[in-house]
């Protein structure tokens, strides 16, 4: 068996000449040309000449178009079976001819692999056996959901596959929460520090309960490169002390080990070979260094202002409007009259704020040359980027996940309410539960008896809860704004580290 990290979270597993490709983001830029490959893969060819494409879930950077584009249309493609249908046309628009909607704790066979999804609202672990080694992918699905909900699949993975030989898992945060929420006193970089290390104490966790004999962190592989985003890159927490870190906090003694993986490197059996260049620097940060020479016309795209003109704007103001009344539906009217915000714009020279006013049986959106006094917060965007988001049934990850706004908080209980999830929410592109079920009754009730636990968790939050805006015990978020960094490490029980002598003495 054979295994070949190729990029980001894309991996490839070669058995018996047959090779099975995780989550192709391989070429190209996501999220509007605002997230770019990094480190850039060295060979694509595996992935191009896969047999079995095995996705985890929906989001760009894994269910990457201009990838799969790429690939040989003899392959079979796996994606998770969810309440929603439309995915499988979507395959078959790309010229696929076999797809398979894997329903969660189901196993799947092609020739000598096992493939098992296990499923969480929209997102997946990957479960794949072969040559009698046990290869588990958490990619992104555990990184930051609930404790519940990650205990209880924890728990399936470890009652199902007693022995793993590999543990795959993202590493990183993505999206605009903490990093791009400001309030007073907040220092962005330290907070955002922390937020990595909790995503890091979290892979441990997960390293510690599953006992693989490999524990490989691969992601993120990716750099934001406009300037207001570039400190971004600088903040992720080191990978090379991983081992270090798991050692001293989680187990003195232990069998795993922790590879440090760029693309090209491979595995033969468990015997793991390193090919990168990447390996002769100190750390990752290093690698980012170089980031001006390898994008350099890509930096200077990424930060030109193309001006929205007012006939833009005003179809802008329209659509808002109209996604706004749609939005608001989604909350309790106690919790809509709390969102009082404006929206400023960067690429609009005059009059570039959007007053939102939702107090009155139909949302207004004006436009002025300034924020009102009475706002809780203040969103920056783009006007073309939030056009965007309102034409396309996902398009609120272009802004949520792809780091386009900025969030500008005035009152602490504005944080305690979460009204920032709100008012984003209020102004983004989503598909709405409720139409599911209208539209796809059977399918959302297949979706359900295959997932009764974590659906009813699920649905307990987003509906029983609906009034209090993700405030269930386990999921507080206004702490990431207000905290110090020592209580930070204290609420998230993680010890306290001085990044900059960390990265020094390595």
């Amino acid at each position: 068996m054979r295994i070949e990290y190729v990029s980001h979270s894309c991996f490839v597993i070669e058995t018996d000449g047959t090779k099975i490709a995780f989550d192709p983001w391989i070429t190209g830029s996501a999220y509007k040309n605002q997230w770019h490959l990094f480190p850039k893969p060295i060979d694509t060819t595996c992935v191009e000449q896969a047999d079995v494409i095995v996705i985890s879930h929906g989001h760009e950077d894994h269910l990457h178009h201009e990838s799969l584009i790429r690939i040989q249309k003899n392959a079979h493609v796996f994606f998770p079976f969810q309440w929603r249908e439309g995915v499988v046309n979507y395959f078959k628009h790309l010229h696929f001819k076999e797809i398979t909607e894997a329903v969660s704790f189901k196993t799947y066979t092609f020739k000598n692999l096992k493939i098992t999804y296990l499923g969480y609202s929209l997102e997946s672990v990957i479960v794949v056996e072969c040559e009698g080694y046990v290869i588990v992918n958490i990619n992104d699905a555990l990184n930051s959901n609930h404790e519940t909900a990650v205990d209880f699949l924890l728990a399936k993975i470890k009652t199902k596959w007693p022995k793993i030989d590999f543990l795959f898992s993202g590493w990183s945060g993505a999206g605009y929460f903490p990093n791009k929420v400001h309030y007073k006193g907040k220092d962005d970089k330290e907070v955002a520090r922390i937020r990595e290390q909790y995503f890091a104490d979290n892979f441990c966790k997960f390293t510690k309960y599953l006992q693989p004999n490999i524990a490989v962190p691969f992601a993120p592989g990716f750099v934001l490169l406009s300037d207001e985003n570039r400190w971004i890159n600088d903040i992720k927490f080191p990978r090379q002390i991983v081992g270090r870190y798991y050692h001293e906090h989680f187990e003195k003694k232990t069998h795993i080990q922790f590879p440090i993986i760029y693309p090209g490197d491979y595995f033969i059996d468990t015997t793991f070979h390193k090919k990168s260049k990447y390996h002769a620097n100190k750390d990752d940060h290093e690698i980012y260094s170089d980031l001006d020479k390898v994008f350099s016309k890509e930096i200077i795209i990424a930060n030109q202002i193309n001006f929205t003109n007012e006939d833009e704007m005003s179809e802008l103001q329209t659509k808002l409007t109209f996604w706004l009344n749609k939005n608001k539906k989604l909350y309790n009217p106690k919790v809509i009259e709390d969102s009082i915000f404006s929206i400023k714009f960067t690429d609009v020279k005059k009059n570039n704020y959007f007053n939102i006013s939702l107090k009155n049986k139909m949302p207004e959106v004006n436009r002025s040359n300034y924020s009102k006094k009475e706002d809780r917060l203040i969103i920056t965007t783009k006007a073309k980027l939030l056009s965007l988001n309102l034409d396309k049934i996902w398009g609120g990850d272009v802004l949520s996940i792809g780091y386009a706004i900025d969030i500008e908080v005035f009152e602490e209980l504005s944080l305690e309410k979460n009204l920032d999830i709100v008012c984003v929410r209020l102004i983004t592109r989503y598909p709405i539960f409720k139409d599911d079920v209208t539209h796809n009754t059977s399918r959302v009730l297949k979706y359900y008896f295959n997932n009764p636990s974590l659906t009813n968790l699920w649905i307990t939050q987003k509906i029983k809860l609906r009034p209090y805006v993700n405030k269930y015990p386990f999921n507080e978020r206004d702490h990431w704004i207000t905290y110090s960094k020592c209580d930070l490490c204290q609420v998230c029980k993680m010890p306290e580290l001085d990044f900059e002598k960390l990265q020094s003495s390595d």
